[in-house]
């Protein structure tokens, strides 16, 4: 009877017991998963953490780390922490952008220029030029340099000069001159790429032209009639004055090789009777029918011609053996008249 009385009051002491040694298990294993171990990766300082913390951002907050903006952590600050697990924190580190001349001072934990770039939202134009390969590792106090590269191409209209033509006039003096044709500027069309570093213009390159009026030249006729006065006073108009040398010839047989009774005797090669007044010439020089004066000599015609008369010279025509050798050989001025 006292057994089973002693057994009816341990029941409900053992009972609490059972129940506290179970109540302490339970909140050793929940002090066990509660806790974790964080390694802290902070640039190039690494540290091991035990916290009660949910995510890494209470991790953060409760070791009283302070942020930038910019710095970049890794998992995210709402990432759940798990023990021994590895959280890293890249500092931004301050950059001078200097964009078109433009100056900006920046923070980054971009790994290369590239990733800062498309970080900050910056495009590069095909010309734009870069101090740095986009490679470049990024570093604090860095400075980028971007010039703005723009092209543009721009229109100019240019006028094209004339030319002058000048032309003999045989109805004119000599000095006298005449437009017959009044000259007129031409027009071109220039394209030009003008190229401008930061919006100034540092070049410019003809990259075509096209005509679209060609150019009317001026033609100038120019007198080529000369004056002289004779001896006797006589005006002389001449188109071309030559220096030739002169010699004489007669119908005899020793200056034509023909003599009287000949068919040919006394006849010109042009077919004129030859007479004072008649020259024999190179037809190659002096046209047979050019009207001459010969100094000395007077007024002519060139009908005849003769097999020692070449180039520069001129034979005149006396009706005597006498005036042939008076005349002699000499160098006179030969006229050519209108």
């Amino acid at each position: 009877m006292e057994t089973d009385d002693l057994r009816r009051r341990l029941k409900p002491v053992a009972l609490v017991t059972l129940v506290a040694v179970a109540f302490g298990a339970f909140g050793i294993l929940a002090y066990g998963n509660l806790r974790k171990q964080i390694t802290l990766q902070d640039e190039n300082r690494k540290t091991v953490v035990t916290t009660f913390a949910s995510t890494v951002g209470d991790l953060l907050k409760e070791k009283g780390i302070e942020l930038r903006q910019e710095d970049v952590v890794m998992p995210s600050l709402d990432t759940p922490l798990k023990n021994g697990m590895t959280v890293t924190i890249k500092r931004a580190v301050p950059v001078t952008l200097n964009i078109g001349g433009k100056l900006e001072n920046v923070y980054s934990a971009a790994s290369t220029i590239k990733d800062l770039l498309f970080e900050k939202g910056i495009i590069l134009g095909p010309q734009d030029k870069i101090n740095m390969d986009l490679d470049t590792p990024v570093f604090a106090y860095m400075y980028i340099d971007i010039t703005k590269v723009t092209e543009k191409v721009i229109t100019e209209e240019i006028d094209i000069p004339y030319d002058t033509k000048t032309e003999k006039d045989y109805t004119m003096e000599r000095g006298q001159t005449r437009i017959a044709q009044q000259g007129e500027m031409g027009k071109k069309l220039r394209f030009i790429k003008v190229t401008y570093e930061n919006g100034k213009e540092v070049a410019r390159n003809v990259i075509e032209e096209k005509v679209i009026k060609n150019p009317v030249p001026q033609i100038v006729r120019v007198g080529t009639i000369g004056v002289f006065t004779t001896s006797r006073g006589e005006v002389i108009r001449y188109r071309e004055v030559k220096t030739m040398l002169a010699t004489a010839y007669d119908s005899s047989e020793e200056s034509t090789g023909k003599r009287p009774g000949d068919p040919d005797y006394g006849i010109t090669a042009s077919g004129m009777v030859a007479k004072r007044g008649v020259v024999a010439v190179d037809p190659r020089v002096i046209p047979l029918g050019t009207r001459l004066y010969v100094e000395g000599y007077g007024f002519c015609i060139a009908a005849d011609t003769g097999g020692a008369i070449k180039g520069n010279r001129i034979d005149v025509y006396f009706p005597t053996r006498e005036e042939v050798r008076n005349w002699g050989r000499r160098y006179v001025k030969v006229y050519i008249l209108q």
